[in-house]
């Protein structure tokens, strides 16, 4: 696969944090990414070769996404908190930064949400992740869940028992959702239905309620109906699934943080068909993005763990990279923008 690749021209680099969340908004033809332990978010305009960015004082910051029909109100993820957000896309800080759910709260310890994105109906699709060790650069297992934000601003629960609840991504054809929990080293797929955000696609609607009732009763809700399509272990694949994101084939791009960069699977047959290396180990998000989606921006971690050097990790670690002329464009809608505008009001104002 032959391609180019280069640090977009103009974008700010995440030097000693952890660049995430990359999310294309075609309207504009800007690209949204965060730095997730520096508690900044960024706007970077191709055209322009501007990056603006957006200084957040109360925790990580994950995951932001605009909401749909609202110019300046974007829903953001902080800590283990979802939040609406007023932002001009210039300052150095928000008009209004307000709290809508916060997740977790009965969780033994003190969670936090990591990647999020919306689905093509418009929710609000993110995980949490147990208590991060910096010296072992491990979380606690099996205390994460995958909550669903719906169009209605009520928070659901899908699957428990996550170890490290990260990228996810759907089928052209919505038809399938693309999850995954780092630590299992394994790509799971779901049967989904876009029109009310089930996991249980194939199911009708009384079949859904006894099965899943079925599953709590005997505790197995986290399995949902979950399958494995891609085994990165076992395909020894280096490094740790990370975010990802779908192309028009129906094709997945995966970040394995840690491994060689990007790599592509053809999910109906479980096999790496690519690979975009990225000239640092610390790959974490891709999209595509560009006026046509023929463009793969990705993420990257700079030298966020006390141990580490730049030196260590490549000199453009951090860096926001595009890449072209891959043969192949993303998805038709490309980034999707949170749908809820009208609920999150409601939920806003419930909550002063």
């Amino acid at each position: 696969m032959e391609y180019s690749l280069k640090v977009a021209p103009g974008s700010v680099k995440c030097f000693d944090g952890l660049g995430e969340g990359a999310h294309w908004d075609a309207e504009k033809e800007e690209l949204l990414y965060v730095d997730l332990t520096g508690q900044a978010v960024f706007l970077y305009v191709p055209k322009s070769k501007e990056c603006y960015r957006l200084q957040i004082d109360d925790g990580w910051v994950p995951a932001v996404v605009p909401v749909r029909g609202e110019a300046q109100k974007y829903l953001i993820s902080i800590g283990r908190t979802l939040n609406v957000m007023e932002w001009d896309g210039m300052s150095e800080r928000a008009a209004t930064l307000k709290t809508v759910h916060t997740v977790d709260q009965d969780a033994p310890t003190i969670n936090w949400l990591n990647d999020g994105k919306c689905d093509s109906s418009g929710r609000f699709w993110t995980g949490t992740i147990g208590p991060y060790s910096f010296e072992t650069g491990k979380a606690d297992p099996n205390l994460g869940t995958l909550y669903c934000l719906g169009n209605d601003g009520k928070l659901t629960g899908h699957l428990s028992g996550i170890d490290f609840s990260n990228g996810l991504t759907w089928s052209p054809d919505n038809c399938t959702m693309y999850y995954n929990d780092s630590y299992s080293t394994k790509l799971a797929a779901f049967d989904f239905d876009v029109t009310d955000g089930s996991l249980f696609k194939t199911l009708t609607n009384f079949q859904k309620f006894v099965f899943f009732n079925i599953y709590i009763f005997f505790n197995y809700s986290k399995k949902g109906n979950r399958r494995i399509v891609f085994d990165f272990e076992a395909n020894n694949t280096a490094g740790f699934p990370d975010g990802m994101t779908t192309d028009s084939d129906g094709n997945l791009w995966i970040s394995m943080f840690s491994g060689e960069g990007v790599i592509k699977v053809d999910p109906k047959v479980g096999k790496q068909i690519g690979c975009v290396k990225i000239p640092t180990k610390r790959a974490t998000c891709p999209t595509f993005g560009g006026k046509n989606l023929e463009i793969l921006y990705v993420t990257t971690a700079g030298a966020f763990m006390p141990t580490e050097k730049a030196s260590d990790i490549g000199p453009d670690a951090g860096a926001l990279f595009q890449v072209e002329n891959i043969g192949v464009k993303g998805c038709s809608q490309g980034g999707v923008s949170y749908a809820g505008n009208n609920s999150l009001h409601d939920f806003v104002a419930k909550s002063e």
